[in-house]
């Protein structure tokens, strides 16, 4: 038994992998020059590189991969050999890689300071007062591709300059460092917090299992959440569905508390999402199996026959792999 789920996992984890590597080049191909300075600033014990580091050369995509690596801290050092791991027990360990650090990077609280800054240089405030993380709203909006809300809050102004990191966002996270370039080339971080939110369909009444959701059943709510892809924003989503167990007054109906009568025929196209330790990939996909929203069933890759996994349906266009 413990054998099957291990395979299971290692199945998953590999889907993972295809969805990444099926979109860059081979990474061997490519020369990246990975720069990480005597100090860091965080105060989390695992980090992305992306997050620490300056990355150089190859391909956007590749880079992106790289910058996605977490490694982990003591919260007092980085070791350049908790790195190289990282990077070895990665999906890009066949990149031609040089890394520019020293053999131990010391780690400090996030402040004004920043990767590739002049610590010695204080932000000028009063350059900053006309702008506010309200202003990044738009960009970290299209960065992630989030329909819903994005809230934004910060401890420090907002750098001059434009982002060149990271590349994008993942829906979701309750966090990262954004890195500025002003027109001189100083690079400086701004370490801020990120609150996502979407119109919820939250029960209007207590709805009993086998009850059919109807216009009357909910109403809309914005919501924070954590997991794109769980909740409805639109009654058009769920109007029919069957409720499968029993939703109090005044709580959020998620796909999973919900079976359609409509049934998704097998080979259907599907988007496939796969989430694995905060990062996330898609697919497209094709159903192998009838199902129902919140139903599991068996998806492949619509281009590679080789793998099949169980997915959960989440919605006529939608089936989620969790890997983690």
């Amino acid at each position: 038994m413990t054998g099957k789920i291990f395979g299971q996992r290692q199945l998953l984890l590999l889907l993972f992998v295809m969805f990444i590597s099926s979109c860059a080049p081979a990474f061997s191909a490519q020369s990246i020059i990975l720069e990480i300075p005597g100090v860091i600033y965080t105060s989390r014990g695992t980090i992305r590189l992306g997050e620490i580091a300056r990355i150089t050369g190859g391909n956007k995509r590749t880079r992106d991969m790289i910058a996605n690596i977490q490694v982990w801290n003591d919260g007092e050092t980085l070791a350049r050999d908790e790195v190289l791991r990282a990077i070895n027990d990665s999906d890009a360990s066949d990149v031609r890689l040089e890394i520019r650090m020293p053999k131990i990077s010391r780690v400090e609280a996030p402040g004004y300071e920043g990767n590739f800054t002049d610590t010695n240089e204080r932000p000028n405030h009063a350059q900053n007062d006309s702008r506010s993380v309200n202003d990044l709203v738009p960009e970290l909006l299209a960065m992630s591709g989030w329909k819903g809300g994005l809230e934004i809050t910060a401890n420090s102004p907002v750098p001059e300059g434009r982002i060149i990191d990271p590349s994008s966002i993942i829906p979701g996270v309750s966090g990262a460092t954004l890195r500025f370039q002003d027109r001189n080339g100083r690079v400086k971080p701004l370490n801020v917090r990120l609150t996502w939110t979407q119109n919820a369909l939250i029960a209007a009444r207590n709805i009993k299992r086998g009850d059919k959701i109807t216009a009357g059943s909910v109403f809309t709510r914005p919501m924070k959440i954590t997991r794109p892809g769980n909740f409805p924003s639109n009654i058009s989503e769920i109007i029919g569905f069957t409720s499968n167990r029993n939703i109090k007054q005044g709580e959020p109906i998620e796909f999973s508390h919900l079976t359609s009568s409509s049934i998704l025929k097998r080979g259907r196209q599907v988007k496939i999402i796969a989430r694995y330790n905060g990062a996330s990939a898609s697919a497209d996909g094709v159903l192998l199996e009838d199902g129902r929203p919140g139903e599991w069933v068996k998806v492949r890759r619509a281009d590679d026959r080789r793998v099949t996994l169980r997915a959960r349906i989440i919605n006529e266009n939608l089936v989620e792999v969790s890997t983690d």
